[in-house]
């Protein structure tokens, strides 16, 4: 069976950068993922849409199988990550590095969700920061604060 997930790799000046597209799950194939001397990598993880149980377990073993000593920057993380980063020990690696994710808010004019991208130092004392669309109108949190702001607490 053939995986549902994509990994593309581009090497920049400062390192290599490896997008994640699709479905993480049993059928994921992550040899793409060749480290090599690179002491620090980058995973964007924007257009995954889909995590099950069995794709978060292999997802943690890829992981515990890279160098020890690796950093691994975390890019645009969407929510169905960002919840697993809440519940799951060893699904972001211990010297890996949350640099953006995206975060539920509502549009009360427009009715409807949307998702913005914000980084760990907008967050402080684990509330959301204040965010607004593009005609300037205030957009509400649309999650638990505590809860989905969790996994900052250990970083």
């Amino acid at each position: 069976m053939s995986s549902n997930l994509e990994i593309e790799v581009v090497e920049e000046v400062g390192g290599l950068i490896y997008f994640f597209n699709g479905q993480i799950d049993e059928d994921s194939d992550f040899s793409a993922v060749n480290i090599g001397n690179h002491k620090s990598v980058i995973f964007d993880l924007e257009n995954v849409n889909l995590i099950n149980s069995c794709g978060i377990r292999d997802w943690v073993k890829f992981q515990s199988e890279l160098p020890e000593d690796l950093i691994i920057v975390y890019r645009k993380c969407p929510q169905v990550i960002v919840e697993q980063f809440n519940i799951i020990k060893g699904f972001i690696k211990t010297s890996g590095i949350v640099e953006s994710f995206y975060a539920p808010y509502y549009n009360d004019i427009k009715d409807e969700e949307v998702k913005v991208l914000i980084r760990p130092s907008e967050v402080i004392d684990l509330k959301a920061p204040e965010k607004k669309d593009d005609e300037g109108n205030l957009l509400e949190f649309d999650e638990i604060e505590l809860q989905y702001f969790n996994f900052l607490k250990s970083k």
